[in-house]
């Protein structure tokens, strides 16, 4: 079989061929993918939040060989097998919704792993501003000797739709079992905390329908990484149209999509951009939210 091995600090522009380069933010990997397309001339692009449809034409152009390096996210390291002989973490911190955090040697080791298949050995390493790993963690990533989990974060799926108060309380269901501990709000709870504190919202989130559909609004992804309380008014407004029409106001939707369909600018205004049309393109999809669907 294949044997994973540290490969140590390499600079950006000195990595070999056919070798991925990991940050865990979306303006990140864009930042180097432009700095690799200036430097060797392209680079693929993949990121957990792309369509199936996009990311698996990333992944072609580095498969076919049109393109030389992959910059990514962790997504890399879930169900995807490439053709890969160096992996470079340029970031080895994520912010896992609540604070940033290094990297666990199991979190490294399943990214890490996308290096080398079968009997072709694989390597990985750190580039940009990362320190070299330490010797214990590189021994527990190339030894494949990582810590037992003991504790998995758990929510229910069980929501009581009933009313708005007892959707928020089977939301804190506790875990019926031990070794689960009941997750942490997600975005979603966030959002739905916020929401229920607005008499409007409450007003018409009266029935077990129009509470079940404000649920369904807070699931919009926070793409744009912004204030929760900024997040949960874009929620709100898309729910008072759903609510009161029936469908969300494409009007103002398409006057959204059309100020952020634009190239120009810099790397971090590209990035808002495009965040903006992943949150309404998601709203697009949803069935039932626009009156003309096709």
């Amino acid at each position: 079989l294949s044997h994973l091995a540290y490969a140590g600090s390499k600079k950006l522009t000195r990595l070999p061929r056919r070798t991925a380069i990991v940050a865990f933010s979306a303006d990140e990997v864009y930042a180097i993918a432009e700095l690799i397309r200036r430097q060797q001339g392209g680079a693929a692009v993949v990121l957990g939040a792309l369509s199936p449809r996009t990311r698996n034409a990333q992944v072609a152009l580095f498969q076919s060989g049109d393109v030389d390096y992959l910059v990514a996210t962790d997504a890399i390291g879930m169900g995807l097998n490439l053709d890969l002989d160096h992996v470079a973490f340029a970031q080895n911190r994520k912010f896992d919704g609540y604070q940033y955090r290094n990297l666990t040697a199991a979190e490294l080791g399943q990214i890490a792993g996308r290096a080398g298949r079968h009997l072709r050995d694989g390597t990985f390493g750190v580039t940009g501003q990362v320190d070299p790993l330490d010797e214990e963690l590189v021994q527990k990533i190339e030894g494949h000797d990582f810590d037992p989990v003991k504790v998995l974060q758990w929510r229910t799926a069980d929501f009581d739709f009933s009313s708005l108060d007892a959707l928020k309380r089977s939301i804190e269901t506790n875990a019926p079992v031990e070794g689960l501990t009941r997750a942490l709000p997600a975005v979603d709870a966030q959002a739905l905390e916020h929401l229920s504190r607005d008499e409007e919202i409450r007003s018409l989130a009266t029935d077990a329908r129009r509470v079940a559909l404000l649920w369904e609004a807070c699931a919009l992804p926070d793409y744009r990484k912004i204030a929760p309380a900024q997040h949960a008014d874009l929620i709100a407004s898309i729910y008072m149209d759903l609510a009161r029409r029936g469908h969300v106001d494409e009007n103002y939707m398409a006057e959204q999509v059309r100020r952020a369909d634009t190239t120009d600018g810099d790397i971090d205004t590209l990035s808002h951009r495009i965040a903006q049309i992943r949150t309404w393109t998601f709203v697009s999809n949803r069935p039932g939210w626009l009156a003309d669907q096709a």
